[in-house]
Order: C-alpha cells, then structure tokens, then sequence
C-alpha cells in the first residue's frame, strides 16, 4: 500500500496550535484541536467552569441526594466524585415548592420548605456549553452496590442529552449508552418486534471498570454520535439532535429501588465511594480561540501514572447499537499536548497501537525516535533544544502525519 504522506501546519498569524489529536483511519486522517477541559490538578473544584451541582437545583430529590463542593475530593491530579450516607435538611427554592412538588416529596418535606436527603454526592455541571466536538474522559469508578455515576452532554432549551456513559456498582463490566430528544429522533431504532426502540443499551466490557482508569470517549457530529472505549469503538447512533450547543455534566449518586436504573444502594453498599476522574477534554475539528471559555486554560497537562494500561475493550456488539463498517474503519487515535517546562505528554488508543514518534527541531536536527505501544508516554524536551517550537512526526505502517507544536 502507498504510504499517504499528511503535512499539517499549524502556523497563523496570532499563534501556534500546541494541542492537537489525530484519527487515524485506514483511508485518511481527522484532526482535532484541543478547545476546553480539566486536568482537576487543584485543590477545589473551578468553580469559574464548573457549577457543583446541576444547574437548576442542589438536590435530586427524587433519589434523596444534596450535590455539595465538599464531595469533590482532589489527590494527586484526580478528581474524586464522592458519595457520602449522611442526613440533613437543604432549604427548597420557591420556584419548586408547587402542589406537585408538595405532593410528590411529602413525606420528606419538613417545616414547609426543608428537604431531607439521605445522601451527599460529587457533580459538576459546565458553565460553558459546547459545540459538537470529541469529548474524552479518563475514570476509574469503586464497584459500590446501587452507585450510578454518569459522564453526559445536556442541551437544557431542547432538553436533549447524549449518555456517553451511566455505570452501576453492581455491573462492573457494563457501561449504559443511550441518546434522549423530545422529537423522537432516538426512536427509529428496532431491538426486536414491530415497534420502534429507544437508543440505549447495556455494553459489556472485557474487563471490570473499577481495576484500572479507562478512557471514555464521544463524537457528537451533524447526523451521529460514536462511542469509544481507550480509542476503539463500542456504539453508533445515526441521527440529529434540536440542540447546537450542550452543557457537559459528570457526577455520581445512590439509584433507588422502583425508580430508573435500580436496584438501588442497600446495606451492602460500602461508603464512601467514587468516581474518581483523571482528566475530561474537549476537541474541536476548527482551530478555534478559547480566550472566552470559562475557567482556568489549562497549559500543565499531565495524566496519572498506574501501573496498568486501560485495556478494557468491547465484549459483545449490540446489533442495532453497533455500526460494523464504520468502526472496520479506524485504527489510532493520537494527541499531543504540549505541556510546562517543554514536556510533551502523548496519549495514544486504538487498534494497531505500533507506531514510531520522533521530534526535531524546525531546522531538521532530530531530538528523539521512539517506538510506540503505551498509551501514556511523556517526553522531557528541556535538554534537548533552546527552541520554542518543533516538529513532531507520527508514522504508521501507512501514514505519516506531521506538525508543527509550540512549547510551553
């Protein structure tokens, strides 16, 4: 096969891209710019980005839980979404407090206008509102019998939502995909029967969930949603949604018996637990400036360092939720992210993880070679060029691709 010969420069008249990621697909190559994300490498939740809890409300009654800050716990670059058994009263906002509301929550209003929850969770809720894009995370999540983390997009006007994950304690090798829209755009999909099916569905994994972090990703684009676990794919939705633009929620809770996603926490259920959340990334196709996203512009990436790779992969296809052509297509999925002091942190996933990574200098003088089978690789540059910049190189069995990336 005849090698395709990729070039890419990054040059403009204002600045140099210096976070870029690659698909590399078995007829060509989709670039991705970084646009947005946290590498929840602080002390406490930014809250310049993030909102910690939903955005209409600090309780879920329905599931007796209070979203605070304080279960947003931070250990050496990770973010752990808590869950707590503990008790209290949070004050009900007049808006909520209508016959309805009175009614439904009765037996656990008190004084009129106090909720009492039975529990206290982690989540965040994006203050910005994102385009379609590519949208990744890193997680580890504890296998606590009842516990429902999630990892989602929401377009509050249309009230669209794309599930790029919903976990259960109890289904450690189990990830919940699923599309909603009021106008029924999720609803052409047949399971079995006449009748037409929801987009959702339980996929198996290879291995359990809670063992080591894994990388969760989804493509929102004009007429799909693709879902991959560590770069190879497991789900493929064909259609639109109303909404342009989407909030980006993460966070976990207790299920509850009777309602969605039961069974619900018992007496088994170990507390505290977590999902625990390396980093979550926003790409866009467009080179577009950030200067207006919200929150701390994150130019010190990093990943935390395990003693295992993320090998969970796709256990058995569902039909109707995968698509085979699609996915017989792509082969790797590559970033480069220039981080402080000259690193370079290159994240890799996918199929054919065997390729070769070499940087040089703009003039031509090579500073490193190295062959590729990780996922995690970090390069120190500091020593080995005075240059602001350099060119890096990724070479498959049949591609090349190459760029230009500043340093930080």
């Amino acid at each position: 096969m005849i090698k395709h010969l990729i070039l890419f420069s990054l040059f403009s008249i204002n600045f140099l891209q210096a976070q870029v990621m690659w698909q590399i697909k078995k007829d060509t190559v989709v670039k991705w710019y970084y646009y947005d994300g946290d590498e929840f490498n602080g002390n406490s939740v930014d809250e310049e980005k993030w909102i910690p809890a939903y955005s209409y409300a600090e309780a879920n009654y329905k599931f007796d839980y209070l979203m605070t800050p304080k279960r947003l716990e931070f250990e050496n670059g990770v973010c752990k979404f808590t869950c707590y058994r503990d008790t209290g009263l949070v004050t009900i906002p007049d808006w909520q407090l209508d016959s309805n509301f009175k009614k439904e929550f009765a037996p656990s209003i008190v004084n009129g206008n106090k909720f009492r929850y039975l529990f206290t969770a982690g989540n965040v809720w994006s203050k910005n509102e994102y385009e379609k894009g590519y949208f990744e995370m890193r997680f580890k999540t504890t296998d606590a019998y009842g516990m429902w983390p999630a990892f989602w997009l929401y377009g509050g006007n249309q009230k669209d939502e794309i599930d790029f994950f919903e976990l259960k304690g109890e289904r450690k090798r189990s990830i919940h995909v699923a599309t909603h829209c009021p106008q029924g755009c999720d609803h052409k999909y047949k399971r079995s029967g006449l009748f037409p099916k929801a987009f959702s569905g339980w996929v198996k994994t290879t291995t359990p969930l809670n063992e080591d972090y894994n990388v969760l990703s989804g493509e929102w684009q004009d007429g799909y949603v693709k879902w991959y676990l560590n770069g190879i794919g497991i789900a493929y939705f064909d259609g639109d949604f109303a909404s342009q633009k989407m909030s980006l929620i993460i966070g976990t809770g207790p299920a509850k018996d009777g309602l969605g996603f039961a069974p619900g926490v018992n007496n088994t259920t170990t507390f505290p637990n977590s999902l625990d959340v390396d980093y979550v990334r926003v790409w866009y196709k467009d080179n577009r400036v950030s200067e207006k996203v919200k929150g701390i512009k994150h130019t010190d990436f990093n990943y935390l360092k395990t003693e295992k790779e993320s090998k969970s992969s796709l256990r058995k296809k569902i039909r109707f939720m995968y698509n085979k052509k699609v996915f017989s297509n792509e082969l790797l999925t590559v970033s480069v992210l220039a981080s402080d002091n000259k690193k370079l942190i290159l994240t890799s996933f996918g199929k054919e993880m065997n390729f070769t990574f070499s940087v040089s200098e703009i003039n031509g003088k090579q500073l490193l070679s190295n062959p590729i089978s990780t996922s995690y690789n970090e390069f120190d540059l500091s020593q080995l060029t005075k240059q602001n910049s350099v060119r890096v190189k990724i070479e498959t069995a049949d591609n090349l691709v190459e760029e230009t990336i500043l340093l930080h």
